[in-house]
């Protein structure tokens, strides 16, 4: 049985084309994200994408690598890992360290991928997965009607075929906006992400307009801590719910249930790995919910970890896995996009290649 013999990180800093924008005027200008490597007593490894969002999670570039090497490696280093079940309970040791999602979540699916290399399976067949075609959406931030259609017009023609749209502010604005994109792409399909922005007074009326344009979802329309007008919501609207920021861990996904505030679960294995996140989908499939795979505004590592997870029966809605297309990065190991989908082997394949590329940065020794 291998051990964990090592964990290391390094900074990982993308450009973006241009800046995300999103909810009450986040915005987002580059990727200052982390890479973490674990390695493994039989030179099995495993390289993973942490990244920080300090405006969500509080965590920063710096803590990230901070907490990995004071906190999280001390409790993980020489651990024997033998099954998913044993990567599992080595993350849930974890737990002892509040809060830092998405340490844990990339520390967490590093780990796993060092197992399946040390086993020689590809990461698919180690994680059981079945889909054989993962279908894509995209992230459009908030900005100018221009901009917007732009954006779509950008992912369109790299093959995605449906689209997440962040809304907010003039709700007005945002509907002629979206009325203006289903006519320029009918071929396309369309969401939205709230961010939280809307109230409790006009949101159901929103959201029922929404539903009458033909778009499929919304994403956290309400404030998360609105629970009992969250449930009200979800009661009142015909426009399915997606919940995010309300369901970051497997326990906020309980309460979420237990009130009934959403119809889709997004799951984002950036900040809850693959062990968290497989019981996070597990229970949404006992429960009747739907699913999809976010990426968090990943690197082109993060979109394709985030698609494998997608490979599973249980994610039943397209998957946020195309960031990547917004990075000013070297892309030539994308899988390609063909017909709004990435096929689960070239998702294989492409992190295989990836992984290998990145093992030849100047990891120092831990």
């Amino acid at each position: 049985m291998p051990t964990i013999e090592a964990i290391r990180t390094l900074p990982y800093d993308l450009p973006l084309k241009r800046p995300l924008t999103w909810g009450a005027g986040y915005r987002l200008p580059q990727l200052r994200h982390a890479l973490l490597r674990v390695d493994l007593s039989d030179g099995a490894f495993g390289i993973a994408e942490a990244t920080p969002r300090p405006s969500i999670y509080g965590e920063t570039q710096a803590t990230v690598r901070h907490i990995v090497e004071a906190q999280l490696k001390p409790l993980l280093l020489g651990r024997g890992l033998a099954d998913f079940q044993s990567v599992a309970a080595a993350s849930a040791r974890l737990a002892h360290i509040k809060n830092n999602n998405c340490a844990k979540g990339a520390l967490d699916m590093a780990l796993h991928q060092a197992l399946a290399q040390s086993r020689g399976q590809p990461l698919p067949q180690y994680l059981g997965l079945t889909r054989a075609r993962i279908p894509l959406s995209a992230i459009v931030s908030t900005g100018a009607a221009d901009a917007v259609l732009a954006d779509v017009a950008a992912g369109s023609a790299a093959g995605i075929r449906v689209f997440k749209i962040k809304i907010g502010g003039d709700i007005a604005a945002n509907t002629q906006n979206l009325q203006r994109l289903i006519t320029r792409f009918p071929q396309a399909r369309f969401y939205v992400d709230a961010n939280e922005t809307l109230t409790a007074g006009q949101a159901a009326a929103h959201l029922t307009a929404l539903r009458h344009l033909g778009l499929l979802y919304c994403e956290e329309p309400l404030p998360t801590h609105r629970l009992r007008a969250r449930a009200q919501l979800r009661r009142d609207c015909p426009l399915p719910i997606i919940a995010d920021d309300s369901a970051f861990t497997l326990r906020e996904l309980q309460r979420e249930l237990t009130f009934d505030t959403f119809d889709v679960l997004n799951i984002k294995t950036a900040r809850t790995g693959f062990s968290e996140s497989r019981l996070m989908l597990e229970l949404c499939a006992k429960s009747g919910k739907s699913a999809m795979v976010g990426s968090q505004a990943s690197s082109l590592l993060g979109c394709l970890h985030a698609a494998l997870f997608a490979g599973y029966s249980a994610v039943d809605c397209p998957s946020e896995c195309s960031f990547y297309l917004k990075t000013a990065a070297d892309l030539r190991l994308a899988p390609p996009i063909v017909d709004g989908c990435w096929e689960l082997s070239a998702v294989s394949a492409a992190l295989a290649a990836v992984q290998a590329a990145l093992a030849g940065l100047p990891w120092q020794r831990a």
